[in-house]
């Protein structure tokens, strides 16, 4: 049994990190007003010349963003995610 206080620590934060940026992810953007492109305004956009840079997949979360460059213009949140997994290896 491991009686170590900074895992039991370690394993309330992975699952409260979990919780708001994977399983309750829908319910954490709602809350924080983000809301997804349309279509109509992806292609408007596209019409006009502008780039969408996709920072999480329509069918991602924060803490699996399902893109493949997590860190493009977002260089902080490819470090948070490099430690969380690293963590979360550590702890399992």
């Amino acid at each position: 049994m491991n009686t170590d206080p900074t895992s039991d620590l370690a394993r309330e934060f992975l699952d409260a990190f979990e919780e708001v940026f994977d399983r309750d992810w829908e319910y954490t953007k709602e809350m924080l007003g983000i809301h997804g492109q349309t279509e109509e305004q992806k292609m408007a956009a596209a019409e006009i010349g502008l780039e969408s840079i996709p920072i999480i997949a329509d069918d991602g979360t924060f803490a699996h963003p399902k893109v493949h460059d997590e860190v493009e213009d977002w260089g902080n949140r490819g470090r948070l995610l490099i430690a969380y997994r690293a963590l979360k290896k550590a702890i399992s």
